[in-house]
């Protein structure tokens, strides 16, 4: 098989349109590939990659192709699901940090953080699993949507188990920086209050906390319409459990629709 990535994806896609494999035997394929070649992507390489793929979200056709044909459908799916191989790959070569042990204010920020980087990849990887179950359903392979369904409430059922809106709200206000003569001077001239500025990067920090929780709950949301449409009344009441652990940034009629 070849190193190429875009070249591989194609060659897979090929496969499971031309029905030599299924896209669950593309999919384990694509990762056996990553394992053994993602040390070898450059910069050039990845960033051609990031590319081709959000140029596939903006263009209403691929290579003369309109979006739904098979081909295109599976090559996408097979890109999306590279590129969070990826994200994975270089999670686990992010450095690891220890809590910090210097003030309240920032184990309190590190807690967050931390959370909020769980949330984003939990909701990142929900998408890709949702993605890939939505093609297995126009592939007609209704037992694999089903499971890749499955796969993406888990993910959310994990990220619902912190509440980044009460860790955002216990931070507490940053400790005064010690300013000389010279600083204190110009804040004051300039009307900058330090607890001011403190106050906005709570607020900042909330803000953020809602509107990840907000994401949480559009795509718990979205599982839940996926679940009811195809009769899977525990895989809906499952999501919809999950979505009232983070609804109170989504009105309360848009709830309604799936609960009727």
């Amino acid at each position: 098989m070849t190193t190429n990535i875009e070249q591989t994806i194609e060659s897979l896609a090929g496969d499971v349109v031309e029905k030599r494999q299924s896209l669950d035997d593309g999919l384990f394929a694509l990762q056996t590939w990553f394992d053994q070649h993602v040390k070898l992507l450059g910069d050039e390489e990845r960033v051609a990659f990031s590319e081709r793929l959000n140029a596939e979200k903006d263009s209403a056709k691929r290579e003369g192709q309109p979006h739904g044909d098979d081909l295109s459908l599976v090559s996408s799916v097979l890109r999306l699901h590279a590129m969070r191989l990826l994200y994975r790959y270089d999670e686990t070569a992010r450095p690891k940090t220890d809590v910090p042990a210097d003030s309240p204010y920032q184990r309190g920020h590190y807690r967050f953080q931390n959370a909020l980087r769980e949330a984003e990849l939990a909701t990142n990887e929900a998408r890709v699993d949702t993605a890939i179950a939505n093609a297995h359903m126009i592939l007609e392979d209704v037992s694999a949507n089903r499971r890749w369904l499955q796969d993406a409430i888990m993910h959310l059922e994990t990220a619902s188990q912190k509440d980044l809106i009460r860790l955002a709200e216990a931070i507490p206000l940053p400790e005064k920086i010690q300013l000389n003569i010279l600083q204190r001077a110009s804040f004051a001239l300039l009307g900058i209050k330090q607890e001011e500025i403190g106050r906005r990067n709570l607020q900042s920090l909330r803000q953020v906390a809602h509107l990840q929780t907000k994401q949480l709950a559009e795509m718990a949301q979205l599982l839940a319409a996926s679940f009811k449409s195809i009769e899977d009344s525990a895989g809906w009441e499952q999501a919809m459990q999950i979505l009232t652990k983070f609804d109170r940034d989504i009105p309360e009629d848009n709830n309604e629709v799936l609960r009727n």
